[in-house]
């Protein structure tokens, strides 16, 4: 996906945020997580710790197809900027599918660590992020991105973005080859009223491994957040 995991103030200043993203398609990492293809709705809530660096985000998917929560996640992160330019962030990821029949914590919850590394203040403000699945998953996921900001008005701006991911086994059938997994563009265009940021957004998905399904996916949706 093309969205941020979660939001982080770039100041580092304690602060809670409040986001929700209304999405036509859930695509992740290259594969379709609604198949049917109905809408859902995602909301987190989230608080960093001032200069610490820490922050925890809190995240669920509500699905319009079975009308009820699907995922529920939870993210710790350390944040540290280094320059102006250079910042490193690392992290652990609990997912929890706590609607799955007979659920169970062996089953139907997994656990990621990650490590990432971000150039902000130049041209196409790339990242790289590695991502490690050490339970259900077992796997890992590189997730490159660059994306390029153009500001028209002081509230209004257009961002565009693109990225590739390259799949390492994870969630993938045993005895299925790594690869290049997704590759995405997208636009969105956000607006800022007050202490709300509303965004339309788009997104087209290339699926370059046949293990993670066979078609392209072309999504939309509004992002609304509030720091």
């Amino acid at each position: 996906m093309l969205i941020s995991l979660f939001l982080l103030p770039n100041s580092l200043t304690a602060e809670l945020y409040i986001q929700a993203d209304l999405l036509s398609r859930y695509i992740w990492r290259g594969f379709d997580l609604n198949p049917y293809g109905n809408p859902v709705i995602q909301p987190s809530i989230g608080y960093a710790f001032g200069e610490s660096g820490l922050a925890v985000n809190f995240w669920s998917s509500f699905s319009f197809e079975n009308k009820e929560v699907d995922e529920f996640n939870l993210y710790l992160t350390y944040k540290k900027n280094l320059s102006e330019y250079l910042s490193l962030e690392a992290g652990l990821i609990h997912y929890g599918w706590y609607f799955a029949p007979e659920f169970s914590f062996k089953d139907d919850t997994s656990h990621e660590v990650f490590v990432s590394a971000s150039l902000s203040n130049v041209l196409i403000d790339p990242s790289l992020t590695v991502f490690y699945d050490f339970t259900n998953g077992d796997g890992f996921y590189i997730l490159f991105e660059a994306g390029y900001c153009l500001k028209l008005l002081k509230p209004a701006g257009i961002d565009l973005s693109a990225s590739l991911g390259y799949n390492g086994g994870q969630w993938l059938a045993e005895g299925v080859d790594p690869g290049f997994s997704d590759f995405n563009l997208g636009i969105t265009l956000p607006v800022t009223v007050g202490r709300f940021r509303i965004s339309a957004l788009a997104t087209y998905t290339v699926v370059l491994l046949d293990a993670i399904g066979k078609d392209n996916h072309f999504w939309y949706g509004l992002t609304v957040d509030y720091k």
